[in-house]
């Protein structure tokens, strides 16, 4: 590139010095230097073509000038295309040799260009889900055949989209759907007006299902289920043509005849006003027997269609199920939305006079209809009147659940932190009488040193060993009411206490049975004395046991030898509560991580007790039916709080 410019220079040097010099000036139409056929060339009065020799590479329109290339330059032009040339040569050579070596890493090009474009793949389809507001759906996968509702054994295919979106439109304005195909019906029917939104339910499932089979996500909710079909079979639109004789009929039949030549029980069929294009009769008949066929291929079809004879057909027949898209009388608009289980009215007058159909012609053909499809339609609108009742009755009720749900999470917050601060108060209640223990303790051993250094020490400042007993007795009772109370913070149950119960009486640290409870007071059978003392000085730890059958009161060990099961078969319901509550009571402060209780199967009663008993009892952190080789049905495991 340095000698192409060294030339370039030497060239325009001599052209400029024929420009220059005076001699030539006559001869020249201009002074300028110019470019034909790649070579520099001056513009010469074809008059004076003889002042300077040279070579003509071309002339003006008009003949006057001619482009000439002095022969004093000839040399000089061919040297600075000789330097272009071979300047073209060298990037040739340069580009082959780069090419060469990455001709030999190939391999490592090729597989980068696949993770790129895989990267550029799974990038556009997570913008394309942000765009859309899609999500994930979960995919179903057959387990097999099973028996259906028509007696037939099919892959077990599913469908079920929840507030699913036609990908193409705006999500803000579109109204969702929610369907289930496959479940308890294989062929879904919807009927409805036209232009209420048959054809896009149609499409909107086809879409999603070759979206998730594509790996993309669905306009859907979460909680939607497709399914991986080997094929899905669409006939939708009209494909009329002149040139092959196709009428609208005959199109949609060659369609319908490729279909069945290659439906599976793996298929997805999705038909577009089935049976239309034709005598009303024949076509009714015609979609029946082609809903029939797809039946027992096993295949999961939706279909559109106006006929009645069809709404019928999937009354009557096992498998397949009614659907309609809503039209809203009152405004005479469709509401878009899919009911599945009600069967459409097509509306067609309805719509016809709002499109402008002159009143007298569409009042002429209501009066030309068939009263009984008149009762019908009223009937279908009853039906769809009801079920919008429920469905806002069930809404009502769920929103009521939720706000009950929210009452208990708050309640139980709130039982918890009252039980935190009961425990946090004794504990500072336990803090404070041992200081003050500690300083009696100080103050007794300081006594007695005083008495044993000064024997002559007044009646009064003497301190009897019945005071210092009494004193160390009292030490050991708070130290034990501590190490209890944080040992088992969560026994004392939420319900009130009744006779029967089994207490702890907390200021005496002892334990008694309750005989009766009187408002705040309850009178404690402890051993063979009877006292009064306040509910809130007691802790319930359990029932007492039943009188009526002592020889089957069993007794649990003691904390250090709770077995880890127990066996309650053979004993009446009535004899459980206490039973159980002694063992789980004992089981918890043993620190056993979790008991078996076997009641057996049976009638289910002493089952029905045990888990009553577990569910809402202070130690028990959750329960459940035992494994199948540890009981199954027969035993219950509850595993315990810990710490």
């Amino acid at each position: 590139r340095k000698a192409v410019r060294i030339a370039h220079n030497r060239l325009m040097d001599r052209l400029n010095s024929f420009i220059s010099r005076g001699r030539y000036g006559s001869a020249l139409q201009e002074n300028i230097i110019t470019v034909r056929d790649g070579r520099y060339v001056i513009p010469v009065r074809a008059e004076a073509r003889g002042l300077i020799r040279g070579i003509v590479h071309d002339t003006s329109a008009s003949g006057h000038t001619l482009f000439v290339e002095p022969f004093d330059v000839v040399e000089l032009n061919n040297r600075w295309r000789e330097q272009q040339l071979a300047e073209t040569h060298e990037i040739e050579r340069i580009l082959d040799m780069l090419s060469g070596k990455v001709g030999d890493q190939r391999e490592a090009i090729e597989r980068l260009i696949e993770a790129v474009a895989a990267i550029d793949l799974a990038l556009a389809k997570a913008r394309l889900a942000a765009v859309m507001e899609a999500n994930r759906p979960a995919l179903h996968e057959p387990a097999g055949g099973r028996r259906q509702d028509d007696g037939r054994s099919h892959p077990t295919h599913r469908v079920r989209l929840e507030n699913a979106r036609h990908p193409l439109l705006d999500p803000a304005r579109v109204v969702p759907i929610s369907l289930e195909l496959g479940e308890s019906f294989r062929v879904l029917l919807i009927t409805g007006p036209n232009t209420g939104g048959k054809t896009v339910a149609l499409k909107t499932v086809g879409l999603l299902t070759l979206m998730a089979q594509t790996g993309l996500f669905i306009p859907a909710d979460d909680t939607s289920v497709v399914s991986v079909f080997s094929a899905v079979y669409v006939d939708i639109g009209d494909e009329q043509s002149i040139e092959q004789s196709l009428s609208t009929f005959s199109s949609h039949i060659t369609n319908m005849v490729r279909m069945l030549g290659q439906v599976t029980p793996d298929s997805l069929v999705l038909l577009d006003e089935v049976g239309a294009g034709t005598d009303p009769q024949e076509g009714s008949a015609l979609a029946r027997a082609l809903m029939s066929s797809l039946l027992d291929r096993g295949a999961l079809v939706m279909a559109t269609t106006h006929y009645s004879e069809v709404k019928a057909f999937a009354y009557a027949t096992p498998g397949v199920e009614n659907a309609s898209v809503e039209f809203d009388i009152a405004t005479l608009s469709p509401t878009y939305r899919l009911m599945v289980g009600i069967p459409g009215r097509s509306n067609a007058l309805a719509i016809a006079g709002r499109l402008g159909m002159p009143a007298p012609i569409v009042e002429e053909a209501r009066a030309l209809l068939d009263p009984g499809d008149g009762r019908t339609e009223q009937l279908i609108e009853q039906i769809r009147q009801r079920r919008d009742d429920i469905t806002e009755q069930l809404r009502a009720a769920q929103q009521a659940e939720e706000e009950t749900r929210a009452l208990r999470r708050r309640a139980a917050q709130s039982i918890r932190e009252a039980d935190i601060i009961r425990r946090n108060a004794r504990d500072e209640a336990i803090a404070e009488v041992e200081a003050e223990l500690t300083t009696a303790r100080e103050a007794i051993r300081e006594l007695e040193r005083t008495r044993a250094r000064d024997t002559t020490a007044r009646p009064e400042r003497v301190v009897s060993s019945e005071a210092v007993e009494i004193a160390e007795r009292e030490i050991r009772l708070a130290q034990r009411r501590k190490k209890t109370s944080a040992a088992a913070p969560v026994l004392q149950s939420r319900r009130p206490l009744r006779r029967g119960d089994l207490v702890t009486i907390v200021s005496l640290d002892q334990k008694g049975e309750v005989l009766s409870v009187d408002g705040n007071e309850a009178e404690i059978q402890m051993g063979s004395l009877k006292l009064r003392q306040p509910v809130d000085n007691l802790e319930r730890i359990g029932r007492a046991r039943q009188e009526s059958s002592p020889q089957r009161t069993i007794a649990p060990a003691s904390a250090e030898t709770v077995p880890i099961e127990i066996d309650l078969r053979g004993y009446r319901a009535e004899e459980i509560a206490p039973i159980l509550e002694r063992y789980i009571h004992d089981a918890y402060l043993s620190g056993l991580p979790w008991v078996r209780i076997i009641h057996g199967k049976g009638t289910g009663a002493l089952r029905h007790v045990v888990r009553e008993e577990l569910r809402d009892h202070p130690v028990v952190e959750r329960s459940a039916a035992a494994g199948s080789t540890e009981g199954g049905e027969g035993a219950t495991v509850a595993h315990l709080r810990q710490g």
